[in-house]
C-alpha cells in the first residue's frame, strides 16, 4: 500500500455502528503528520456570542489544507473549534504555510488567536501511543475518517500542554511561501431549528486505553440512543420536510461576516468595488440556491451529506431530540459516569450550525448553535480533572 494514498486505499464501511469493529482499521503511517487546530480561548469567545466565528475559523484552515490537492483525500475530523487532520510527510511545509497564512487572516476577520501544531506520528508510536484509521461513507460525495486508539489525545497535548509545545506549534513569525485558497467553503444558511425540541451536541469518552474493552460500552449506548431516540437516521439534526431553510443575508450576522471574509481575501480590489461585487454576487447566489432548494435535490443532498456522528477516539453527536428522551438519555449517561464507565458532555440549543464544503467532496459540517461541541469538551475536560 502506497503511504502517500493510505486513506483512499482503506476499506470503506457503511454502516455507521460498524466503527466498533477492529478488522475496519489499520495504523496510520509512522511517516506521516497529525495537524490539530484549535482556538485558543474558544470558550470565552462562545460566551460573548462568537461561537459562529469559532466555527467558521476552524472550518478555513479545514478548507486551506484541503485545496493544496482538491483530489487527494485526506483523512479529518472537526472539533466545532478545532480541527484533526492526518496528512503525508511530502505535505508538511505547504501544510504549515497555509495554515499559517490562516491564522493571520482569523486574527483579522474574527480577532480570534488559532493555534496549530503538527506532530510527527513517529514521535506518537515512539511513545507508547497508538492510532488506527477507519473510513466511514456517509453520502456518495464524502468519506469520513473514524479514529481509535489515544494518539490523538497524546498529540493534543503535546500541542496545547507540553513543555516542548513549541517543538510542534507553528510560531507566529513564520513565513510564508504558500497563501491559502478557501474556495468550496460556503456557509450560505442561518442558523437550523430543531425540527423536535432541540439541538443536542454529545460528547462520550469510554474509559480506559484498550478499545476491545471500550467498544462493548460504545455498542452498549448506541443501542440505548436507538431505544430512547429511534434509529440513528431518526435523530438527524436536519429534515428536508421540517426543517426551515434560510439563506444568509448580508444583513444578518452570518452574512457579515462572509461579507468580510469576502473582502479579506480580495487583497487586489478597491474596497468599495469589492463590496458592490460581494453584493451582486449575494443576490445571485440567493436565486440560485433558491431554485436548487426548490427541487429538492439540494436539500436531499445536504442532509444525506451532513456530518452529524463522528468517532475519533470519544463518539461525537448532534442531533434533534424531544426534551424528555434528552432527559431520559442524560439519567443513562450519568448513571454510567458514576459506575466509572464514562466521561460525558452535552450541549444543548434549539439551533444546529451548519458549514459547508463543497470540491471534490461535499461535506456539511453540523454543530448545535451557542457553542456545540465545544462547551461539551470542557464539561468532559472538568470530570477528568475531578477525577
Amino acid at each position: 500500500m502506497s503511504n502517500l494514498y493510505f486513506y483512499e486505499q482503506l476499506t470503506t464501511f457503511n454502516n455507521f455502528k460498524d466503527f466498533t469493529n477492529l478488522d475496519l482499521y489499520l495504523d496510520a503511517p509512522e511517516d506521516w503528520y497529525l495537524v490539530i487546530t484549535d482556538v485558543v480561548n474558544s470558550t470565552k469567545a462562545i460566551e460573548k456570542g462568537e461561537y459562529k466565528y469559532v466555527n467558521m475559523a476552524s472550518a478555513l484552515s479545514l478548507v486551506a489544507v484541503i485545496n493544496l490537492n482538491p483530489h487527494q483525500q485526506l483523512p479529518f475530523i472537526f472539533g466545532g473549534d478545532g480541527i484533526t487532520l492526518l496528512i503525508p510527510k511530502i505535505m508538511i511545509s505547504d501544510v504549515e504555510s497555509v495554515l499559517s497564512d490562516t491564522c493571520k487572516l482569523v486574527q483579522e476577520i474574527f480577532n480570534l488567536k488559532l493555534r496549530v501544531g503538527c506532530v510527527p506520528l513517529r514521535k506518537i508510536y515512539e511513545s507508547g501511543y497508538s492510532l488506527k484509521i477507519g473510513k466511514y461513507q456517509i453520502s456518495p460525495k464524502y468519506l469520513q475518517m473514524i479514529a481509535i486508539g489515544n494518539g490523538i489525545d497524546y498529540a493534543e497535548y503535546l500541542v496545547k500542554n507540553h513543555q516542548e509545545s513549541a517543538n510542534y506549534l507553528i510560531p507566529d513569525n513564520y513565513q510564508t511561501h504558500k497563501k491559502a485558497e478557501y474556495s468550496g467553503f460556503a456557509c450560505p444558511f442561518e442558523d437550523f431549528f430543531s425540527h423536535k425540541d432541540e439541538i443536542l451536541s454529545l460528547i462520550i469518552k469510554a474509559k480506559g486505553d484498550d478499545f476491545q474493552s471500550q467498544r462493548h460500552i460504545y455498542q452498549e449506548i448506541l443501542s440505548k440512543m436507538e431505544y430512547i431516540f429511534g434509529s440513528l437516521e431518526e435523530c438527524h439534526p436536519l429534515s428536508a420536510s421540517k426543517s426551515k431553510f434560510r439563506l444568509a443575508d448580508i444583513r444578518t450576522d452570518r452574512g457579515k461576516v462572509l461579507m468580510r471574509l469576502n473582502l479579506a481575501t480580495k487583497n487586489s480590489f478597491n474596497i468599495q468595488i469589492a463590496k458592490l461585487i460581494f453584493k451582486i454576487k449575494n443576490i445571485i447566489e440567493q436565486i440560485q440556491n433558491k431554485i436548487l432548494l426548490i427541487f429538492f435535490k439540494g436539500k436531499k443532498n445536504l442532509i444525506k451529506s451532513s456530518e452529524y456522528k463522528k468517532f475519533d477516539g470519544s463518539l461525537k453527536m448532534t442531533i434533534s431530540c424531544h426534551t424528555e428522551k434528552r432527559e431520559i438519555f442524560q439519567i443513562y449517561l450519568q448513571k454510567l459516569q458514576q459506575e466509572g464507565k464514562i466521561y460525558f458532555g452535552l450541549h444543548i440549543s434549539n439551533r444546529a450550525l451548519v458549514t459547508c464544503l463543497i470540491g471534490n467532496q461535499e461535506v456539511h459540517l453540523v454543530d448545535a448553535a451557542d457553542g456545540g461541541y465545544t462547551l461539551a469538551a470542557k464539561q468532559i475536560k472538568q470530570q477528568m480533572l475531578e477525577n
